[in-house]
């Protein structure tokens, strides 16, 4: 296995050459998720079947050339499991790569299980048992030893060999233009981000809260995501989600009663204890007739067991005449969605929130008639 490491212009500027005229690219990324909310990209790796390239993006160098070649619609971007490369990319090049074929799922089309990794994956199809040894390693310390660069070089390596066999598949079944939409759900979902004053209805027990209590979550969970994205700092480490519930519930009016707040940690206070406060004092001041309305649990509404029943009913059916696994079109998680759009989220929610998985893309393309009824 050759392959070369880049680090200068010349050579990002020569590979690019190189694989210009390539209609298939195998393409990864190394990246790190310690402390920040975004992840740290750490290395690109590129190859078209005769050139391998790792790729440094700690380097300050001019990559336009390659998004240009990443989004180039003549070009098919190979990515096994690619949700998180997605982001890598959003947030680093301002682009995705596109049109984007996710060998996991195209696995999964084809009836071979969810989430089959990219080990069990090669040792399926090519009978290569590879060394994942590496998977935990610090990609952003400089310099990477050969074997880094080595674990890192085979996840495009033998990438390239399983997609020419799924293709192969895929294209006997007609489900390639299946596989490039549920990338393209994908890199819209990552891109989403939800509206300050709705932030509060993703956090883990709301339904718990009261609406008073929701007025204060609502300004803690708006205040907590701008200071992640301001900073780039995971929102957990700003303030534990249980601990923002609990601070939501008790409303302490001091630093010194929020240090009384089990499990509140001292860094907590003493880092954002003012900010924490003013949140407080502006969910105090909602008035009556404005305080959100109690969150309720799907399994709180009476008819939701005998909803989500007919729901997959009417899926399955698609899914036998279709001949595609039922879990695939739909899981029980996509079908909560669909309940919640209706019963749970207002007009005015609906209006800036992103559609249900069922009511986008190919799966409103297959199933669409079925679920008439329940898109609003």
């Amino acid at each position: 296995m050759q392959y070369q490491f880049i680090q200068y212009q010349a050579e990002l500027d020569e590979f690019v050459s190189l694989i210009s005229d390539s209609k298939i690219l195998a393409i990864d990324t190394e990246f790190m998720r310690r402390r920040t909310l975004y992840p740290e990209n750490a290395l690109l790796q590129v190859y078209d079947g005769k050139h391998l390239a790792l790729i440094d993006p700690l380097v300050d160098m001019d990559f336009s050339a390659l998004w240009a070649l990443f989004t180039s619609p003549d070009v098919i971007k190979v990515i096994h499991s690619p949700s998180e490369d997605i982001e890598v990319f959003q947030n680093f090049a301002g682009i995705v790569p596109a049109p984007l074929f996710d060998t996991q799922f195209a696995l999964q089309l084809l009836g071979e299980g969810n989430c089959v990794g990219f080990a069990n994956m090669v040792k399926s199809l090519l009978d290569i048992e590879i060394d994942k040894s590496m998977s935990r390693t610090d990609w952003l310390k400089r310099p990477l030893s050969d074997k880094q660069l080595e674990y890192a070089a085979a996840d495009v390596f033998y990438l390239l060999p399983c997609f020419e066999k799924i293709i192969e598949q895929i294209e006997q079944k007609q489900l390639f233009d299946i596989v490039i939409s549920e990338s393209e759900l994908i890199a819209k979902k990552r891109a989403f981000r939800t509206p300050d004053e709705y932030i509060y209805l993703n956090i883990k027990n709301v339904w718990q809260l009261r609406s008073r209590d929701l007025a204060v979550l609502r300004e803690l969970a708006a205040w907590r995501m701008n200071k992640a994205e301001k900073k780039n700092i995971s929102v957990n480490f700003i303030l534990k989600e249980l601990n923002m519930v609990e601070i939501a519930k008790r409303r302490p009016s001091s630093l010194a009663s929020m240090r009384n707040i089990p499990e509140v940690e001292a860094m907590e206070v003493n880092r954002s204890g003012k900010e924490i406060l003013a949140c407080i004092e502006a969910g105090r001041a909602v008035e009556e007739d404005a305080l959100p309305a109690k969150v309720k649990r799907l399994i709180d509404f009476a008819q939701y067991k005998r909803a989500a029943k007919e729901i997959k009913s009417d899926i399955t059916q698609v899914a036998k005449e279709r001949n595609l696994p039922v879990d695939v079109i739909a899981s029980k998680k996509q079908i909560n969605q669909v309940i919640s759009w209706n019963w749970k989220l207002t007009d005015t929610q609906r209006q800036v929130m992103i559609k249900p998985d069922l009511f986008q893309g190919w799966r409103k393309e297959i199933i669409g008639d079925a679920l008439k009824k329940w898109e609003i």
